[in-house]
């Protein structure tokens, strides 16, 4: 009785403990396709009046800057903090300022980011 005891607590151990170390990937942004964000992204559509890139770093933070100039010869330019996470094919952006995006995105065949809810055009890594 006293073995049936032993190896029923080592059965439950061991199945808590399996149970425990299971790693849920939905909410891990280390997945290749995070992996791939990393680094600095720049609009397709950037020229000599106008810049907007992206920056995501390995902690899951980053930042984007913008960059417009202005007829007058003045430009404007603004960088702005974010947390980002990535689900499967969503990115979500967190921005210190309160407001958020979330937007489909995919690495095209041309190795260029898509993501339709930041631009309308695609972002080519530096």
């Amino acid at each position: 009785m006293k073995l049936y005891r032993v190896t029923k607590a080592t059965f439950l151990f061991l199945a808590i403990t399996t149970l425990l170390s299971c790693n849920n990937d939905k909410k891990n942004s280390n997945t290749d396709s995070a992996k791939n964000l990393i680094g600095v992204w720049q609009g397709s559509d950037f020229s000599e009046i106008y810049d907007y890139k992206l920056y995501f770093n390995t902690e899951s933070e980053g930042y984007s800057t913008e960059y417009i100039a202005q007829p007058d010869g003045t430009a404007i330019s603004n960088l702005r903090p974010f947390s980002w996470s990535t689900n499967e094919t969503i990115l979500s952006l967190d921005y210190e300022d309160g407001a958020s995006e979330t937007t489909p995105f995919t690495i095209n065949r041309d190795g260029q980011l898509v993501a339709s809810g930041l631009s309308d055009f695609p972002f080519n890594k530096l």
